[in-house]
């Protein structure tokens, strides 16, 4: 009896208190190898973000006793190697985690921006804008994405920049968002509480932002997260098809890759390639295991396991 007077009167008041995001947290806590994958994105982005510091050596400094001779393997002097033009391996693989994971958010951010705005005129409004926008959607799906972005950056080869390669992927990344959004939208909007909201004589404001955004929130974040994945293999494809950054000035993974390609280094220079390989595999296994597990975290329907 004691035992079921400390149950009533402490625990289940705690588990009353818990908010949807506390509760997801919890199961997301639960899942050891995604929380092992955040914390593997978190040293990445937080090395990348302090290349600068990090780095032995400035990206685009020659070790001058390395000129003329061929790329050198990985020793303590210079841990990731030498490339052909004697640059710390390194220092320009840690400028290129910053340069891409740079770009990945910034595509992220404005994809975000975008394909949420869309989904939800689609979603709340219905009608003939729902088709019109779905129509736009389905177009932009229905062409592959790598070739809308090599198209597109094609446009500014000469005056490629980190921010146009960002708003050029979220141009071509924000329709998945978009219908994240719309099918979430078109779900919540026949729920009790949104009718409910509508015949107190809320605003489509109010019901969109107090309603709708908030209930949507675990959609749309796993979608994001998707999308940093997708942004991250596109701009290495396209700087690896020198459609993107101009490596030698802004050193991005995908770059490094296409220096190794372009010279014509074979498996004697094997770091010159696996290493930029494996860190962009890394990085896209880190977010794919963080996206799937914010997903079964995030998704009200699996109950608290």
């Amino acid at each position: 009896m004691d035992a079921t007077v400390r149950l009533t009167e402490y625990d289940a008041p705690e588990v009353a208190r818990r908010g949807p995001w506390l509760q997801a947290a919890r199961r997301f806590r639960r899942q050891k190898l995604a929380v092992a994958a955040l914390f593997v994105l978190i040293v990445l982005f937080v090395t990348g973000a302090l290349a600068s510091v990090i780095a032995p050596y400035s990206y685009d400094r020659v070790d001058i006793k390395q000129i003329g001779k061929p790329p050198t393997a990985p020793s303590l002097h210079h841990l990731f190697g030498t490339d052909d033009l004697s640059h710390d391996m390194f220092s320009q693989t840690l400028y290129g985690i910053r340069t891409s994971v740079e770009v990945a958010l910034m595509v992220a951010g404005i994809a975000s921006f975008i394909g949420i705005l869309v989904g939800v005129l689609a979603g709340y409004y219905r009608g003939w804008t729902d088709r019109l926008i779905s129509t736009v959607v389905d177009g932009f799906v229905a062409v592959p994405a790598l070739l809308l972005a090599l198209i597109s950056i094609s446009a500014f080869k000469n005056v490629v920049s980190p921010w146009r390669v960002g708003l050029t992927l979220a141009v071509v990344l924000w329709p998945p968002i978009a219908r994240v959004v719309r099918a979430s939208f078109v779900t919540l909007g026949e729920r009790e509480y949104v009718e409910a909201a509508r015949a107190s004589g809320a605003s489509d404001v109010r019901v969109i932002f107090r309603h709708l955004l908030p209930n949507s929130a675990g959609p749309i974040v796993v979608a994001v997260t998707s999308v940093i994945g997708l942004a991250i293999i596109l701009e290495a494809t396209v700087d690896y098809f020198n459609y993107g950054l101009i490596g030698a000035l802004t050193p991005t993974l995908g770059s490094l890759l296409a220096d190794a390609a372009k010279n014509g280094i074979g498996g004697a220079s094997w770091w010159l390639y696996v290493i930029p390989a494996l860190v962009i595999g890394l990085l896209l296994v880190c977010v794919n295991f963080v996206g799937d597990s914010l997903d079964d975290a995030l998704n009200p329907t699996r109950g608290i396991r």
